[in-house]
């Protein structure tokens, strides 16, 4: 038994050599197209690759009469899009007013974003942007706290 059992082991292990001599050969064939090597546009998971994050305030805060220099809305962005993609980014209005109650302060906006749509130039570009916020007729008033809302529209053109 001893014997029949050491051929047979014998034999397994001639096969097992063959298979690496095999699979060490490359075989082509005449009219083989190359192989092309394609990134995709997502991540391992399937998720979209290309990616952007826009920073906006929730609030911003106006002294009385204003800030020496000025008072603006600080935003920033950063991107990652596919090919001959950008962001732009909009604002819904240029100018507006404050309101409390039946009182108004009227503003504009001017800058980034308010003068016309901010497009970015690169796929891959990062940057802290600005737009100015322009308040009057505070001496026509009461004091108080004054509100209305700016909406930003961010879109991949």
């Amino acid at each position: 038994m001893k014997k029949v059992l050491s051929v047979a082991l014998a034999l397994v292990m001639l096969f097992a050599v063959c298979v690496p001599a095999f699979a060490s050969q490359t075989i082509t064939q005449p009219g083989q197209t190359p192989v092309d090597v394609v990134t995709l546009t997502t991540d391992i998971n399937g998720n979209p690759a290309a990616n952007f994050t826009v920073t906006i305030p929730a609030t911003v805060s106006i002294p009385w009469y204003g800030t020496t220099g000025g008072d603006s809305i600080n935003w920033s962005y950063t991107s990652q899009l596919n090919i001959g993609e950008q962001l732009q980014i909009s604002l819904d209005k240029t100018s507006g007013n404050l309101t409390n109650g039946t009182d108004n302060l009227p503003y504009t906006l001017s800058g980034d974003a308010a003068d016309a749509a901010y497009v970015t130039t690169d796929e891959v570009e990062s940057a802290n942007c600005s737009t100015a916020i322009a308040v009057t007729g505070w001496d026509d008033v009461p004091v108080g706290a004054y509100t209305d809302t700016v909406t930003f529209t961010v879109e991949v053109v």
